[in-house]
């Protein structure tokens, strides 16, 4: 069976979440390689309409999502979001099922499913 490189599934799903955004009215920019650099805060940024910066965080999964396997990484983009009056979110992927959107101004799940 063909199995899609994590690297490939994760970049068609922050383009994915892209679309989806600016079909909403939001200006939206992939920051590329984000998931390659240390520099990289997230995968994409977001500025509503009323000028609401949203720094987002793209995870893609199967059936379920652990955010403790990042926290690190999720805390820094908390920090980063605070220092720029940004809102730190979570968007996750799971196969078959909508996107989970997550404001991480209330803090980190300990599991998405």
């Amino acid at each position: 069976m063909f199995s899609m490189p994590v690297s490939a599934k994760g970049s068609r799903r922050e383009r994915e979440l892209l679309e989806i955004l600016a079909e909403q009215g939001m200006v939206v920019h992939r920051v590329a390689g984000s998931g390659l650099h240390e520099n990289a805060i997230c995968d994409l940024v977001s500025i509503e309409k009323s000028g609401q910066v949203h720094l987002i965080e793209v995870k893609s999964r199967k059936k379920v999502y652990y955010p403790n396997d990042n926290k690190e990484q999720l805390n820094e983009l908390i920090r980063v979001a605070q220092t720029c009056n940004a809102k730190p979110v979570l968007a996750v992927k799971l196969n078959y099922k909508d996107w989970k959107i997550i404001d991480l101004n209330t803090g980190i799940p300990a599991k998405i499913a």
